[in-house]
C-alpha cells in the first residue's frame, strides 16, 4: 500500500477516534467504551503502518523523554 492510502487511513481512523472520545466526554452517561476500543484498535493499526516511513530509534528515544517528563512508568 502507498504511503498517501495509508496517510488518509491514519488521519480517518485518528478523526474517528477523537469524535467517539467527545461524544464519551459529552455524553457521560452514554457507553461508548466498544467504539472507542474499537477506534484504538483502527488507529494503531495504521499508526504501525505510518511509523515505517519514519526513524524508530528517534521515536523511541522520544517516548522515553515525555514518559520522564510526565513521570510515567518506563
Amino acid at each position: 500500500m502507498n504511503r498517501n492510502k495509508i496517510t488518509m487511513k491514519l488521519v480517518e481512523e485518528l478523526n474517528e477516534l477523537s469524535t467517539a472520545i467527545m461524544q464519551q466526554h459529552n455524553k457521560p452517561n452514554k457507553d461508548l467504551t466498544m467504539e472507542i476500543q474499537d477506534e484504538i484498535a483502527d488507529v494503531k493499526l495504521w499508526l504501525a503502518e505510518y511509523e515505517e516511513f519514519f526513524d524508530w530509534n528517534y521515536i523511541d528515544d522520544r517516548i522515553t523523554l515525555k514518559k520522564q517528563k510526565y513521570n510515567f512508568m518506563i
